[in-house]
């Protein structure tokens, strides 16, 4: 649906002029998809009478100018906001009818759409969940199914995980419980949800499940937390973000379903926007441009092995990729005052590392329901966001931290057992 189309845009910001999100491309790609949705949906099966018709049209031009605004501006403006009130008022009327089966997962899917954005009110999140439950119970929903990271549709888990967020953040956790049993129903589809907390988009049984591990267990945040000791690679680091940050070489992160608290809206100022990355690594290979940036960091990370070694990779052998994103290393930053709202990731396959660069005090990550923070510049975090969880700074200046996506330990190869020599072997040397 749309929704995936969006979330695929970015928005780079300059330090004091907003740009225009994503390329002419992007644009266009989006509005073409709604307006051939649109006509669709009116061609299907038999032709609705006037009256409904008024609705779904009615419905559409309000979408359209939220879409239109939203991808001018990349936030959810007042304005932008009731033209999505009242398209979920004209699609939800219209919902109450007869459609035709087909007519109604296109219906439910755009409500979807709708309730994504208005639901980072917690106000909308109960509707959110209903439309999410309508579309994934449909029959077409429950046929378009992920069973693994790899798998081509997602609208069953997306819909089922989404459900059960939205209940989530509604404090309804009978019917979010209800959802998990519903979402473990499915024959085929990764949803088979051990715990209510713990509802990614994949979810592969079995695996051990924390919230949060201990860094010290891990090569790449010993190799980080060693290098940032040192006060001569610390000051490289130090005067190499300070470059990066001078040239706004951090993009925007823009999503209608970003979950960014409403309030969050303003930290999210000429700056670049309460959450911006600088994406390094996909999982294959290394962004040269954005890797020049910052060749301390990227040095450190690829001259270690053992580090580079917990670093998840993209499979190049057809295999299902279970670092759930083609953005595996990126740096973030957070704004003082921003919230980032529950919700969980894509996958419990990997974990994630977040090495705190600058900026950490006062920020407080929340996984599982249970709350850290970093423990001060120069220490590494790391968590299971296939876990509910959410974040909130605040602190007093900005956050920036180096992502890294991890490889699970249950799916790391054994190291080899090294056998010891027997008399025989030494006598065969001789």
């Amino acid at each position: 649906m749309l929704l995936l189309l969006f979330c695929l845009v970015l928005i780079g910001l300059g330090c004091a002029t907003l740009r225009k999100a994503g390329s002419p491309t992007q644009h266009d790609a989006a509005r073409v998809q709604v307006q051939q949705e649109n006509s669709e949906f009116e061609e299907m099966g038999v032709a609705m009478p006037e009256r409904l018709l008024s609705m779904w049209r009615q419905g559409c031009d309000a979408f359209d100018a939220y879409h239109a605004e939203f991808l001018e501006s990349g936030t959810l403006t007042p304005s932008a906001k009731e033209s999505l009130k009242t398209a979920a008022a004209q699609y939800g009327k219209l919902a109450g009818f007869t459609l035709g089966a087909e007519r109604e997962f296109v219906l439910y899917g755009r409500l979807q759409d709708v309730y994504a954005p208005l639901a980072r009110d917690a106000a909308y999140a109960a509707e959110a969940a209903s439309w999410c439950v309508q579309r994934a119970i449909a029959p077409a929903g429950m046929n378009a199914y992920a069973a693994h990271e790899g798998s081509e549709s997602t609208i069953w888990n997306a819909a089922i995980s989404g459900a059960i967020m939205y209940y989530r953040r509604a404090g309804d956790g009978e019917r979010a419980r209800k959802t998990v049993e519903l979402a473990r129903q499915h024959p085929y589809a990764a949803t088979k949800y051990e715990r209510v907390e713990q509802t990614p988009l994949v979810y592969t049984p079995g695996l051990t499940a924390r919230p949060f591990w201990p860094a010290a267990d891990f090569a790449i945040a010993r190799c980080l937390e060693a290098a940032y000791a040192d006060d001569a690679v610390r000051a490289a680091i130090e005067a190499e973000l300070d470059a990066l940050i001078g040239r706004c070489s951090l993009q925007r992160v823009v999503s209608p379903a970003l979950p960014l608290d409403p309030g969050s809206e303003a930290a999210d100022s000429a700056q670049g926007g309460a959450w911006s990355e600088l994406a390094l690594y996909d999982g294959l290979e290394w962004d040269a441009e954005s890797a020049a940036l910052v060749p301390t960091l990227v040095g450190v990370l690829q001259g270690d092995d053992e580090a580079a070694a917990d670093i998840c990779s993209a499979p190049t052998d057809g295999t299902p990729n279970c670092c759930g994103t083609s953005v595996v290393v990126s740096l973030l930053r957070l704004r003082p005052g921003a919230t980032i709202q529950p919700h969980c990731g894509t996958t419990n396959r990997r974990l994630t590392m977040q090495f705190a660069l600058r900026g950490s005090a006062g920020v407080v990550f929340t996984v599982g329901g249970e709350a850290r923070g970093y423990g001060g510049d120069g220490q590494a975090l790391v968590f299971d966001d296939s876990f509910e969880h959410h974040v909130h700074h605040g602190g007093a200046a900005d956050r920036y931290v180096l992502y890294v996506v991890l490889k699970h330990p249950d799916l790391r190869p054994p190291k080899p057992l090294l056998r010891p020599k027997t008399g025989s072997d030494f006598e065969s040397m001789e």
